[in-house]
Order: C-alpha cells, then sequence, then structure tokens
C-alpha cells in the first residue's frame, strides 16, 4: 500500500515538473512533428531562429545528414511590393520562412509576419517568426 502512494505521489511530481518547465505544452504543430528542422545560415536572424525554434519543441540541426528522422530544410526571406498603394511610407515589407522537405522538396510549413511588428532585433524577429510556425 505504501509503495502504490509512493509511486502515485512520485509520477504527479513528474507531471507537474514537466508541465512547468514546458515539456508537455511545447511540441510542433502536428504538421511538422517528426521533423527535424535544419538551418544552415550563420546570420545573425538564423541563429537567432535556431534558439527561437528550439525553445518551441522543434529538433534543430546545424549541417545535412543523411540517413536520419525526415528533415525540412528553413528558407527564410523578406518580401515587399514594389510600388504602394499611393499612402505615404510605402508598401509593407513581410519576413517570410517556409521549410521544405530535404527528400521530396514540398513545402511542408511555412511562416509570415509583418517586418515592422516583429521588432527590432534579430532575436525579435526570430520568435515572432518561430512562434508564427509553431501554431497550429
Amino acid at each position: 500500500m505504501k509503495t502504490t502512494r509512493g509511486r502515485a505521489v512520485w509520477t504527479a511530481a513528474v507531471i507537474v515538473a514537466a508541465g512547468c518547465a514546458g515539456i508537455l505544452g511545447r511540441r510542433p504543430p502536428d504538421t511538422l512533428r517528426g521533423y527535424e528542422i535544419l538551418v544552415e545560415g550563420r546570420d545573425s536572424l538564423s541563429e537567432a531562429l535556431v534558439g527561437a525554434l528550439h525553445r518551441r519543441g522543434f529538433t534543430v540541426r546545424r549541417a545535412v545528414r543523411g540517413g536520419g528522422r525526415p528533415t525540412a530544410a528553413l528558407v527564410w526571406f523578406t518580401y515587399s511590393e514594389v510600388g504602394g498603394a499611393g499612402g505615404g511610407g510605402g508598401p509593407p515589407k513581410w519576413l517570410l520562412a517556409r521549410l521544405a522537405d530535404t527528400r521530396s522538396g514540398a513545402i511542408v510549413g511555412a511562416a509570415t509576419v509583418l517586418w515592422d511588428s516583429a521588432g527590432t532585433s534579430p532575436a525579435a524577429r526570430a520568435e515572432a517568426l518561430a512562434g508564427a510556425m509553431a501554431s497550429p
């Protein structure tokens, strides 16, 4: 009887600790769950994205490796239209990311955030983009 109660208390403590640490709540969306994310870039935004994606439960790699789990390569870029709608300030600038399966080339994930609303530092922009990628 004492052993069963001790196990129940221990199990409850592990579940509470895991929940508080974010282990249970930080998982990639279902469409990306089996993928490792490949981030090869060495610029400041790519470096910040590695940490931001990892904190959201993604497995991140920095180099191509054969024979492993399915991998999605991260490609990020900015986009804005030429010209504008006649208003002040010009057209909006967007920060976009695409995750492409390294075997088939199919796009398996995508995210877009407005450049101006994503913050001014690479870390803030990485958090905004990773948050958009992690949302279902």
